[in-house]
């Protein structure tokens, strides 16, 4: 590989490439070093706590591939390429280093091999239903990730799926949809239902969207949802008499009648509304309140905690010591919205920890954040 491109130019489209998936884009080059090294199953990899080994499960991974991004998704990873190619240079470069990073089996960079840097037991891959931004990854594709004989570890599986469905043209697909969505989830390993409202611009207070969450009750199965701003859908894009309706679709508060309609489903808030694009529509608090209200909210931490979103670690800290007052340690569930730059997943699992330190919890509560919460929503 090295042989390929010179360093400087392989190092710049690995940022880009690898940046263009992860809802905090890096504004660092990634170390080379971290692509040449490639994890074994025999190897013991262990993250330790006050020298206790934790227990990872790592919730939130993006399976994929450049050429499944939207037309939005593509311009943004195009748009943020360091070095000034044609799009006729830029495309296969960001073609070839998807086909590793964003593979759950790829060499060195793969999904895979990052997790087991960070000393993750278990991951859970996303299907992906956002035509216009983040693009389609099918629960086909996942579910052939998943009975792929390379998923194991240690004798078990190690990856584990959400699946999702197209919420497009839906008075007329609802049924095809949901059909779709119910024989994905009968798979042993799809252990969840992953919706990214804020990406297709479906208020969460549309009822007639309440069928998908039928479906989850009745297979017992957790909601994911994205809660928050995207980068690829920032508020200041649409005009003044429009944002009424944008807010529909990542604030969360439109959400508590779904939660109140359909009490047996866990309801995971992603990103535990994070303002990903920092435009003054942080919905921590509501995702708090809705959590202090109802014991089927969870919150799920992925992405916030970065070195580009958190830099000096307070953002993290605050949602650890609330969580801790409000007493729903027991309904926090780490992710690190993988994968991102190579080494990322490991160092955004140190970050956690560090504030989990910060915030003076016990082992056993800290292994709840970073494992025993999860294992227990998602049955693993």
């Amino acid at each position: 590989m090295k042989k390929l491109f010179p360093v400087a130019l392989l190092t710049a489209a690995l940022s880009t490439t690898l940046s263009g998936w992860t809802h905090t884009p890096l504004n660092e080059m990634p170390d080379l070093t971290q692509f040449q090294e490639r994890v074994l199953d025999s190897e013991d990899l262990r993250s330790f706590y006050y020298d206790q080994p934790l227990d990872i499960v790592d919730v939130h991974l993006h399976p994929g591939s450049y050429d499944k991004l939207g037309p939005k998704g593509k311009e943004f990873v195009k748009n943020v390429f360091p070095v000034n190619l044609p799009d006729a240079l830029k495309i296969p470069l960001l073609r070839l280093f998807s086909s590793f990073q964003l593979n759950p089996y790829g060499a060195f960079i793969g999904i895979k091999n990052e997790c087991r840097k960070a000393s993750a037991n278990h991951c859970i891959l996303f299907a992906t239903y956002a035509p216009e931004t983040w693009g389609i990854e099918p629960n086909e594709d996942v579910l052939g990730y998943l009975d792929d004989s390379r998923n194991e570890f240690n004798g078990n599986t190690f990856f584990y799926g959400l699946a999702s469905l197209s919420v497009a043209d839906w008075e007329n697909n609802e049924a095809t949809s949901l059909q779709n969505l119910r024989a994905a989830l009968l798979h042993p390993k799809m252990v969840g239902v992953k919706l990214a409202f804020a990406h297709t611009l479906t208020p969460f207070d549309a009822r007639e969207y309440y069928s998908i969450y039928e479906v989850a009750e009745d297979l017992n199965k957790p909601i994911y949802h994205h809660v928050g701003t995207s980068p690829l859908r920032k508020v200041s894009d649409f005009e003044e008499d429009e944002i009424e309706f944008v807010l529909r679709t990542f604030d969360p508060t439109y959400l508590e009648d779904a939660i109140k309609s359909f009490p047996r489903v866990k309801f995971i808030m992603g990103h535990a509304g994070n303002d990903a694009n920092q435009e003054g529509y942080d919905k921590v608090d509501e995702v708090f309140d809705l959590a202090e209200k109802y014991p089927n909210v969870y919150i799920e931490i992925s992405a916030l905690g970065s070195q580009r979103s958190d830099p000096d670690g307070s953002k993290m800290l605050a949602i650890l010591d609330r969580a801790k007052e409000s007493e729903i340690i027991d309904r926090i569930i780490y992710g690190s919205d993988g994968p991102g730059s190579p080494g990322n997943t490991s160092s955004y699992k140190d970050r956690v920890i560090e504030s989990l330190k910060l915030a003076e919890y016990t082992f056993d509560e800290a292994q709840q954040v970073m494992g025993g919460n999860a294992r227990a929503v998602f049955g693993l």
